[in-house]
């Protein structure tokens, strides 16, 4: 007499664990989706690259900057040139001449990605107005301190906020923590 045989099967186990597999994976892939992506990668690029600037800052000793535009930014160091040569009593009272970094292809001027865009830069909560012609900077100490500062990429309906404090602490928030926080 054959005894009745309760419960599952190895097989019938398998084939469940492959579609909860498959069905978590699909949940994880739509959870984000390419637009969000892409910007969370852009902001946490910039945040890679400032965090750079301000400790190139630190070891070379000399300020540098970073100045945004709509569609991207560029990255700057004071011309020492142009203001050793110069010294009159005018240029005393004068702002520093800043030239963008020669033959650095880390800290080169770089345009966002296509549908990215620079929506607002502050510092000290101050939006920054500046224009091409003449960009308003935010400047790295070698002190290591710079002025609190946060630049809100846009792209869409989409925001994320790359955020700096006044010792160099960087952090990218996303739309959730942005809408929060205002």
């Amino acid at each position: 007499m054959r005894r009745a045989v309760s419960g599952f099967t190895l097989i019938e186990l398998l084939v469940v664990l492959v579609v909860i597999g498959l069905v978590v994976a699909t949940i994880q892939l739509n959870l984000f989706s390419d637009d969000a992506r892409r910007l969370r990668n852009e902001g946490e690029r910039l945040a890679a690259l400032l965090t750079a600037l301000a400790d190139e800052t630190v070891t070379s000793g000399a300020p540098l900057a970073v100045s945004f535009s709509a569609n991207g930014y560029a990255f700057w160091e004071r011309d020492e040139d142009l203001e050793s040569n110069s010294v009159t009593p005018q240029s005393l009272n004068s702002q520093p001449r800043w030239r963008a970094r020669p033959g650095d292809e880390l800290f080169s001027a770089r345009n966002l990605p296509e549908g990215i865009h620079i929506a607002e830069v502050r510092v000290r909560q101050r939006v920054l107005a500046g224009t091409p012609e003449a960009p308003e900077r935010v400047i790295f100490s070698p002190s290591g301190m710079h002025p609190p500062f946060s630049v809100l990429l846009a792209l869409d309906d989409l925001r994320v906020r790359v955020v700096s404090d006044a010792i160099g602490n960087l952090r990218v928030e996303d739309d959730a923590d942005v809408d929060a926080g205002s």
